[in-house]
């Protein structure tokens, strides 16, 4: 009875531990679940029109915006703008994509926390968001971030001498 019990808890962590099953070895499931997470936390903000905006109250509530799911082939996608190392990398043709290079690589999991926060709040604070955000300039990473249409999600980063790149790229340009 003890040996099936270890067996069953051993098949249930290794489930749980591969839980994307992606082939990017140069990142986590941590990491993964931290980009998905924290993304999705503030796109529910969008669609329950609970999003803080700029001094002006709340963001338009959005329609139609829904929990992104993670892709592995995107994660590549954002892997390969990572891995050149610079923030000027050309979109992949009928994408979006956010890079952004961080000054520090301490705990990546804290860092990549505090950088889709200010991909967000950033922009919209400073600009702050009207009924049309994908057309105004300075919100172009938060309305790629909360863009309907989007429904999936694959990011990545890279330490580049001393400095964090890290880069998302959206099923939806």
């Amino acid at each position: 009875m003890e040996l099936y019990i270890v067996i069953l808890v051993t098949i249930l962590g290794i489930a749980h531990a591969t839980e994307f099953q992606c082939w990017n070895f140069k990142s986590t499931d941590t990491l993964r679940d931290e980009y998905l997470k924290s993304i999705n936390k503030l796109r529910k903000q969008i669609s329950e029109g609970k999003a803080a905006n700029n001094n002006q109250g709340t963001c338009p509530q959005g329609k139609n915006i829904y929990k992104l799911s993670w892709d592995c082939e995107l994660e590549l996608k954002a892997q390969q703008a990572v891995d050149q190392c610079k923030t000027n990398v050309n979109e992949p043709a009928g994408y979006s994509q956010i890079i952004k290079k961080v000054a520090s690589t301490c705990d990546p999991t804290k860092v990549l926390k505090k950088q889709i926060g200010e991909w967000w709040s950033a922009d919209v604070n400073k600009v702050g968001v009207d009924s049309t955000p994908n057309n105004k300039a300075g919100l172009e990473n938060f309305a790629k971030l909360a863009n309907g249409k989007a429904t999936k999600i694959g990011c990545a980063q890279k330490n580049c001498n001393g400095k964090l790149y890290v880069a998302c790229v959206l099923n939806e340009p």
